[in-house]
């Protein structure tokens, strides 16, 4: 166990994992933003719209420029990869825990879709199916940093 008294900043360290968690958030939510990005100018669904869409934000304008509800999004993206980075440290398990918290996030589909008129429906399946897939990668995209961090955390030389 190592001695905090000489070491005191490895305990902030692993108390909560700021700077991989924040790169893990950024780089999965860049992606997502992207995908839904492509899918929505591809097939017209208004996915990427959905996961900008600060409509119910009260004391938000319902509409502000793309690159501010962007960096919203990843605002979101950074919390969620601060914690999965944490958990994965507790629980070992960083794929499983990725994609799990991919599926759980797209759960929001169904308290933000009716929010707002210019998102898609609750019964619109092929956004739900894209909505869906955008978050699963997502996870899965948490699950591969993850499972690169936890290995490069094992295979470290401590001195």
């Amino acid at each position: 166990m190592p001695d905090q008294t000489r070491h005191p900043s490895n305990s902030l360290k692993l108390s909560l994992p700021w700077f991989s968690g924040i790169i893990t958030g950024i780089v999965s939510g860049i992606f997502l933003g992207l995908f839904l990005k492509v899918v929505q100018t591809l097939t017209g669904e208004k996915v990427y719209t959905l996961l900008l869409n600060v409509d119910f934000v009260p004391g938000l304008p319902p509409r502000l420029p793309e690159w501010i509800e962007f960096s919203l999004h990843l605002a979101v993206s950074v919390v969620i990869g601060i914690f999965y980075i944490w958990w994965v440290r507790r629980t070992g398990r960083p794929v499983s825990s990725g994609i799990f918290l991919g599926a759980a996030s797209s759960l929001l589909y169904l308290p933000l879709s009716p929010l707002s008129s210019r998102v898609p429906d609750l019964n619109d399946a092929g956004a739900i199916f894209y909505w869906v897939i955008g978050h699963l990668l997502f996870g899965a995209l948490l699950g591969l940093c993850g499972k690169y961090l936890h290995a490069k955390k094992r295979h470290a030389v401590h001195y």
